[in-house]
């Protein structure tokens, strides 16, 4: 009896903390854990998406914010491309257990209505761009410490976080945060100017004489032109936007690192027909050739080959080379295109190309604020540019950390919207 009693004790007592916590606090300080763990492990990051989905569903008034934000462009379109991929589940080429394998990868849209309904509020956005430029600049620091001394993954010295090109994105977009924050100042910012300057510059000599990224340089030119855009007058602006490229790409020459990974992927670009062994952009130009063959047989146009379809029909190609004596050692199996829009071209046809574009659309049609609206629409972009090359809105790391990122940046507050709406009627019609 003593025993149930307290076990009925701390049940109440936990019962009360419960009601105590403020849901919304705690879903905004998940949604920030999991970015952090994105620099550290994929493991971690599964961690707190959970814990996520769970507090949303468990608290009444998250759940009442995530209905309303379903009033937003971006949620709307980011819950019927989660729809379009579970629909290519049952008329896909794939068979139903691999087409159900990724479709669980593709969970992370249901990230965009819940970061939506809870980073409303401006000063948890200054908050979450604040700690994660700190973040940043903390693994920037030892990355910067540990290249000198070898230490990193097996990508690297120097190399801390997933990989040489997670890492160079992720600072890129720290180094964009600070450059549009010291341009649109943020009252509740942690730190002040100088060390916003100094975090800047530490961020871009660790992109540009440590980290070996392609898609971080690409990134980190798209950041650079869109910022230029939005903060500078137009004669001006589009003058330096064609002078950002230049610089840029001087300063990555004149660095080793910069200049060795560049020059690598030329010469993949010019000897991929006469490597022996598997080289990233030589694997590229491969794979689009093959997948264009594919595409040219025109079979599932409209709708595609529907959820985990590529690596399917992918394989029957190189089996049907096979058999025909065309296949060589480059033609290997693979997952994807390495090219996001060929990837959804193919898996759901041009219906699904187009739904895809116009979730991206969706984004611009945000009403969010300066500076959260060039935080968000410049990372969106920078990402449309890297997906040329990889599956950046699908990827595990790059992909989650995009979806929160534009949804807290974009998010409006719609009870807000329709207080405004009301408020222009009354007055067009007074």
């Amino acid at each position: 009896m003593s025993i149930a009693h307290s076990m009925g004790e701390k049940l109440l007592t936990f019962g009360r903390t419960c009601r105590n916590v403020d849901p919304v606090a705690l879903a905004r300080v998940l949604i920030i854990l999991e970015v952090v763990a994105l620099f550290v492990s994929t493991a971690a990051t599964e961690v707190f998406e959970i814990l996520i989905f769970l507090t949303i569903i468990g608290f009444g008034e998250l759940r009442r914010r995530t209905f309303r934000a379903l009033r937003q462009p971006m949620v709307i379109m980011a819950l019927a491309v989660y729809c379009m991929v579970t629909i290519g589940i049952f008329y896909g080429v794939a068979t139903f257990s691999e087409s159900v394998d990724l479709w669980g990868s593709w969970r992370k849209m249901l990230l965009v209505p819940m970061v939506a309904a809870v980073y409303t509020d401006p000063v948890w956005k200054q908050r979450f761009l604040s700690l994660f430029i700190s973040i940043a600049v903390l693994v920037a620091l030892l990355s910067c410490a540990a290249y000198p001394l070898g230490i990193g993954n097996k990508f690297g010295p120097g190399i801390l976080v997933h990989n040489w090109a997670t890492q160079g994105m992720f600072f890129a977009v720290a180094f964009f945060s600070c450059l549009v924050i010291l341009r649109f100042p943020l009252r509740s910012v942690f730190v002040g100017r100088r060390l916003l300057v100094a975090s800047a510059v530490i961020l871009l000599l660790n992109i540009i004489l440590i980290t070996p990224g392609r898609s971080g340089y690409l990134a980190l030119i798209v950041l650079i032109m869109v910022f230029i855009f939005f903060s500078l007058p137009r004669k001006t602006g589009f003058v330096l936007m064609v002078l950002a490229p230049v610089l840029i790409v001087s300063l990555l020459l004149v660095s080793p690192v910069a200049h060795e990974k560049l020059s690598k992927g030329i010469g993949e670009l010019n000897t991929y027909e006469e490597d022996r062994v598997p080289t990233s952009m030589g694997l590229r130009i491969i794979l689009w050739k093959n997948t264009i063959i594919l595409l040219k047989r025109f079979e599932h146009p409209l709708f595609g080959y529907g959820t985990a379809g590529f690596e399917t029909a992918y394989r029957d190609l190189m089996n049907e080379k096979e058999i025909t004596g065309e296949r060589r050692w480059q033609d290997m199996p693979i997952h994807d295109p390495h090219n996001q829009y060929l990837g959804i071209l193919f898996e759901y046809g041009i219906a699904g190309l187009f739904l895809f574009l116009l979730f991206i659309g969706s984004f611009f049609m945000q009403r969010a604020r300066h500076p959260y609206y060039i935080a968000g629409i410049g990372v969106l972009l920078a990402w449309c540019a890297t997906s040329l090359f990889s599956a950046h809105f699908t990827t595990s790391m790059e992909g989650r950390f995009l979806l929160i990122w534009c949804s807290a940046m974009l998010a409006v507050d719609t009870r807000q919207d329709i207080v405004n709406h009301e408020q222009q009627a009354e007055e067009q019609t007074g």
